[in-house]
């Protein structure tokens, strides 16, 4: 066997052992022989080389469709498939929802909405916040982009739009000495969790399913707003309205649904539901920890310090709860799901 053979068949490791098993031996037999075509006046330097990075692509992207369900997967990388998708769509919900918020939220900073009391969250009316939170409405064409199916476009605008939030991060963390280094690297990780799940809208992933989505958007910013008002003005029980509180009341909400559509039906929802309310239960619950982390260090001395954490103890709860019994309710599915590919025509 030589080097290039051997480089070969560790690069399709990628790939899900069932279909390795089926297509390692042909796949190999086309790849040396496209290199030694491509070189036929020394096959010794061939076969000292390695795949090339066009090739190590095309593997790794066959092995993102396998596991999340192209045609012919098996019913596990479909349910996975229709999982992570799900979770993409609600995390970009989520961007466009607190972008357009950001944006009321900036108006009401400049008094153009009188006699309305400014909602629970800190706007400084300069001109780099304003060009932040205008740039962050880009995430709208992306959500778009993603409902209407036009995953190309919404993976690289969503690329681009992560990186300011990659600066902001080095920025705090080395620059100016911002919050918990934990907190602050979850909460990039969090909000890139959306655009690193778009690799599930492969060629093959089914079409979405457009209206709940489009209602999804004005319904969030109604709700959002709704919260931060309730919340009161900045510096009152702002203090309680955050970002992990609102994504807390989403998932247990979300929870609910799922539990009543299950006793209406009489049998469970379609298992990616389960599956993607376990991993955003997680993902959230990480979220609340990180900043749980970042609250005990507030002085004892401050208003509301003891409730904010006790707040925090039972948001963490409940996020656990959720997460624990989805991931129970998707895994007795799963386990029921053959591993093996097979056709779903």
């Amino acid at each position: 066997m030589t080097p290039l053979e051997v480089r070969y068949r560790r690069a399709l490791r990628m790939l899900p052992t069932a279909y390795r098993q089926a297509w390692e031996e042909d796949m190999v037999a086309t790849y040396l022989e496209r290199a030694y075509a491509a070189n036929p006046d020394d096959p010794e330097d061939v076969e000292l080389g390695s795949p090339d990075a066009a090739e190590l692509v095309s593997i790794a992207a066959s092995a993102v469709r396998l596991r999340l369900g192209a045609a012919g997967a098996p019913p596990r990388a479909v349910a996975w498939g229709a999982a992570i998708r799900r979770v993409a769509l609600v995390g970009l919900l989520a961007h466009a929802v607190v972008a357009v918020v950001a944006v009321l939220v900036a108006v009401w900073a400049a008094r153009r909405l009188p006699g309305v009391a400014l909602p629970a969250v800190a706007y400084r009316p300069d001109s780099w916040q304003t060009a932040w939170v205008l740039a962050d409405l880009l995430w709208l064409p992306v959500y778009g982009c993603v409902v209407y199916g036009h995953h190309r476009i919404a993976r690289v605008l969503a690329a681009i739009l992560i990186v300011p939030s990659v600066l902001a991060t080095v920025v705090d963390m080395v620059v100016a000495g911002g919050p918990s280094p934990v907190s602050r690297l979850y909460g990039l990780f969090f909000a890139a969790l959306p655009v690193l799940a778009l690799a599930a809208f492969h060629r093959d992933a089914p079409p979405v399913a457009s209206r709940p989505w489009l209602i999804a958007l004005p319904a969030g910013v109604v709700l959002t707003v709704a919260a931060l008002l309730i919340g009161g003005p900045a510096g009152d029980r702002s203090v309680f309205v955050d970002l992990p509180a609102l994504w807390t009341v989403g998932v247990v909400g979300a929870a609910i649904a799922y539990l009543w559509a299950a006793a209406v039906k009489g049998a469970p929802p379609p298992v990616h539901q389960a599956l993607a309310l376990a991993v955003l239960g997680v993902a959230v619950l990480g979220l609340r920890v990180a900043t749980t982390v970042e609250h005990l260090a507030f002085p004892p001395e401050l208003p509301h310090r003891s409730a904010l954490l006790a707040a925090d103890l039972v948001e963490a709860a409940m996020l656990l709860v959720v997460a624990l019994a989805s991931a129970a309710a998707a895994g007795r599915e799963l386990r029921r799901a053959p591993h093996t590919q097979r056709s779903l025509a």
